[in-house]
């Protein structure tokens, strides 16, 4: 394939073709279009150090003039702005254009990026050309007749196979089947853009999305075996529906399902994701190579466009009691923003750092108004010490408490009311969870065995660590004394009457399957009865059950290990 002809391309064809042989070199970039503001920036990519590298894409093919610098020089200063603005780290900046720089060029480049906090360098013709020697059928593609060929020779085969998605007689046979696919499988892979998985199976009712795919399909036969081919596409690269959209027209039957009708309005204002149950959808679609079509009564799932160009951040997020006090802080990690149709609303997902919750913000726009939903709240199999803070920042989410979120340091402004906190049930439960996690937070405290909250809390474990965490702090336990076992040696007589006791006893709680060694209490009771009926003799001793009589209560204490130096 010989070398692409730069200069007689218009500069969009050049930009966009540049951009894509980028992308398809470095998969994980993100396109930035100049319709929604790029400030300069054409592409860029987020490294493992959430640094950004920059690539400034310019149709440029002849030696630069100055109306040309300019347009370089102005484009850079709208990306310092936005650098700026968004306090990113940018490790490197890339203009790239097919034209090798002179030497003039360099210096020229150089003066005018020299006061910048990062690396910035030109790369040309030959930068570009490598890239369309790698990826020779973007080059077939975009501008040569790479498109219109797989298009017609599909288009043929489907016709004579009379195997087309949409006919009534499609798929006639396994067999026919296969081999219109290993014929159509060599071209499908010659698409730039996207890669295609296609399997043929029993029909079910259930189809499963394949990670990664942007659109799964699929279409039953209506031969005695009830054959299904299923379609997954995957994108060859983060940005491949920016260059080649998937147009599909949606009509969606909710007159009758009020839920739907939420979940509708909700997508459009907020960009929530959202399903569609079968029967409920019509579509149609271009897809590729003409393998879409219309689809009746169909299911169907949306999921908002994410705005991949804002690097995830970390929020702090505060409740403050009527008098501005701070009761609880926190630090979420906040996925990128999706933004509804009608762009009247914003809608982001956090997950609280140590992976407690994960919370909803709705943010209506022209009211500024905020709505947060709690969700997923988890703390199995977690340290206590590392959801003490989640949990506490969810039990204090009731009015009259106020909420605020910030950046991780420095002031707190914009508190606001609640609206979206737990309900009273919720909250009990919540709180309940806490005391959990606070008295095994007590025992962790005292032991180098390392507990995690268990799957299942009885109430039964909870009053057990109440009582461990209260004695570790020193205090003196006081309550009736209900069936203590004593064993008596055969020359020991059973007690009568009523007396005082006083015992040793090991002080342990069990956490899961984990039993947790404390050390040893003294108990001690002022008036006690052995109960005369839970008196058995044993060979080598009497087993009897001591119970408190005459309202007296027996007090418990843990004993304070002595250091000797």
């Amino acid at each position: 394939m010989g070398l692409v002809e730069w200069t007689r391309l218009s500069g969009e064809q050049v930009e966009e073709l540049v951009a894509v042989l980028l992308c398809r070199k470095m998969p994980k970039m993100v396109r930035i279009r100049p319709s929604a503001g790029d400030k300069g920036i054409d592409l860029l990519v987020q490294k493992q150090n959430n640094t950004l590298e920059v690539y400034q894409v310019k149709k440029f093919a002849t030696n630069l003039t100055a109306s040309q610098r300019k347009q370089i020089q102005n484009s850079l200063s709208r990306f310092e702005q936005y650098r700026i603005e968004r306090s990113v780290t940018i490790s490197e900046w890339h203009l790239v254009l097919p034209l090798d720089p002179t030497h003039e060029n360099l210096e020229w480049l150089s003066e005018l990026t020299a006061d910048l906090p990062y690396t910035c360098d030109w790369r040309g013709l030959s930068f570009i050309d490598g890239l369309a020697a790698e990826f020779p059928d973007v080059i077939d593609y975009y501008i040569r007749d790479g498109r219109q060929r797989l298009e017609d020779v599909i288009g043929k085969l489907t016709s004579i196979a009379g195997m087309g998605l949409n006919n009534e007689n499609s798929f006639a046979s396994l067999t026919q089947l296969g081999n219109y696919l290993q014929k159509i499988y060599p071209l499908l892979d010659t698409d730039p853009h996207f890669t295609y998985k296609v399997s043929i199976g029993p029909s079910t009712e259930d189809v499963e999305s394949a990670p990664g795919a942007i659109l799964t399909m699929t279409q039953s036969d209506k031969s005695p075996e009830n054959h299904t081919l299923t379609i997954h596409v995957f994108p060859r690269f983060a940005a491949a529906l920016d260059f080649r959209p998937i147009p599909i027209d949606i009509t969606i039957h909710a007159k009758k399902d009020l839920e739907l009708q939420h979940k509708l309005t909700d997508f459009f204002k907020y960009g929530t994701p959202i399903s569609a149950p079968i029967g409920t959808a019509d579509l149609k679609m271009d897809l590729p190579f003409g393998l879409g079509g219309d689809i009746f009564g169909a299911g169907l799932t949306l999921a908002p466009t994410l705005d991949r160009s804002t690097p995830k951040q970390v929020l702090r997020m505060v409740t403050l009691d009527p008098n501005d006090n701070i009761i609880s802080s926190i630090l979420i990690d906040m996925d990128t923003p999706t933004f509804g149709i009608t762009g009247t609303g914003a809608r982001r997902i956090g997950t609280e750092q140590n992976g407690v919750f994960t919370i909803e913000l709705l943010m209506d726009i022209p009211s500024n108004e905020m709505m947060i939903k709690v969700q997923k709240i988890n703390i199995e199999g977690r340290a206590p010490h590392d959801v003490i803070d989640g949990l506490s920042f969810l039990c204090s989410m009731y009015t009259p408490n106020r909420i605020a979120i910030a950046a991780p340091r420095g002031p707190i402004t914009n508190v606001t009311s609640f609206s979206g906190a737990p309900s009273a049930l919720e909250l009990d439960q919540l709180l309940l969870l806490k005391d959990a996690a606070t008295s095994l937070i007590a025992i962790q405290d005292n032991t180098t065995t390392q507990l995690m909250v268990p799957d299942i809390i009885t109430k039964e474990d909870l009053a057990n660590w109440r009582a461990a965490k209260r004695l570790l702090a020193g205090e003196q336990l006081t309550g009736e004394l209900t069936g203590g076992t004593v064993h008596l040696h055969p020359d020991v007589p059973t007690p009568n009457g009523k007396f005082a006791i006083a015992f040793y006893s090991d002080l342990s709680v069990t956490v899961g399957s984990t039993v947790v060694s404390l050390g040893k209490t003294l108990n001690h009771c002022p008036k006690v009865e052995v109960d005369p009926h839970s008196i058995h003799p044993h060979e080598d001793h009497i087993d009897c059950k001591i119970r408190s009589v005459d309202g007296a209560l027996a007090t418990r204490q843990l004993l304070k290990s002595t250091v000797i130096s």
